[in-house]
């Protein structure tokens, strides 16, 4: 599957070189932040500060109201001691998961619609001691996304993934958001968002084949635009699974928080 993503990949950006405007200059924004847990649909991956890196670049294309993007994310574990957490602890300074996506928006009707495809590549796959088999790998996920401001400016969003790898399953997710500007160089945003999972998808996530409502998650932010380029943020998220036969599994049985918490404080930079 590894040679699969390379090819839609190379797809992808062959299929750019005829859409994007000979001499457009991409969007680029970097962003770092540091976290108290790293958490995935609801799932405690790791509970213990954590570090997390991601680089965008956005190209424009020919068609007016479409973006080509590109995509690298990567968590670093801080501690050895990785808490009552999914993934296994030991790798402090090291990766354990990086993501690398490639996908395309365009604007239509005042609806953004997006399509494109994740790979996730878990880097200590081989040592999951609280998994079933005893270990998580590489997968890849094709996803769309819907979303459009709506009425008092909420933007109400609809996440469809299915796993095309390892798993071969749908994590489905809806979310509601609004931004608020108290200030012109300060907005204070929310969302919560529902997520449902298939029993594949389960099974992969939480280590158990029970499909069913997923993760609750609430999450309030804080953004301070330092300059026209930097961009100061801080994020509070509450995240809850629903089905009773995944929380008992996580807390009878692997011993990790249904229920979890944490922050996050970041900076990113736009160009």
């Amino acid at each position: 599957m590894s040679r699969l993503f390379g090819a839609l990949c190379s797809l992808s950006l062959c299929a750019g070189c005829l859409v994007v405007p000979e001499g457009a200059a991409p969007a680029v924004s970097v962003d770092a932040s540091v976290a108290s847990q790293f958490n995935f649909r609801g799932m405690t991956n790791v509970d213990a500060w954590v570090a997390q890196t991601e680089a965008i670049i956005d190209l424009p294309t020919k068609v007016e109201q479409g973006t080509l993007s590109v995509r690298a994310w990567a968590n670093w574990d801080l501690e050895n001691d990785a808490g009552d957490a999914w993934f296994p602890g030991g790798h402090a300074g090291e990766p354990s998961q990086i993501d690398t996506q490639v996908s395309y928006t365009e604007t239509y009707l005042g609806y953004d619609f997006t399509s494109g495809i994740v790979s996730y590549a878990l880097q200590n796959g081989d040592d999951f001691a609280r998994a079933p088999d005893g270990e998580r790998g590489e997968t890849k996920e094709l996803f769309f996304v819907v979303q459009r401001p709506t009425v008092w400016e909420l933007v109400p969003a609809l996440r469809v993934h299915y796993d095309i790898d390892e798993v071969e399953g749908w994590y489905w997710n809806a979310s509601v958001s609004r931004g608020f500007p108290v200030r012109e160089d300060m907005v204070v945003g929310s969302r919560v968002s529902l997520g449902y999972a298939d029993a594949d998808q389960a099974d992969w996530l939480y280590g158990i084949d029970q499909g069913g409502l997923a993760d609750l998650q609430l999450h309030g932010g804080l953004e301070y635009f330092l300059d026209q380029n930097t961009t100061l943020r801080l994020g509070l998220n509450f995240s809850t699974i629903l089905e009773d036969d995944v929380r008992d599994w996580l807390e009878d049985d692997i011993d990790i928080d249904a229920d979890a918490f944490w922050a996050a404080l970041g900076v990113t930079w736009a160009y």
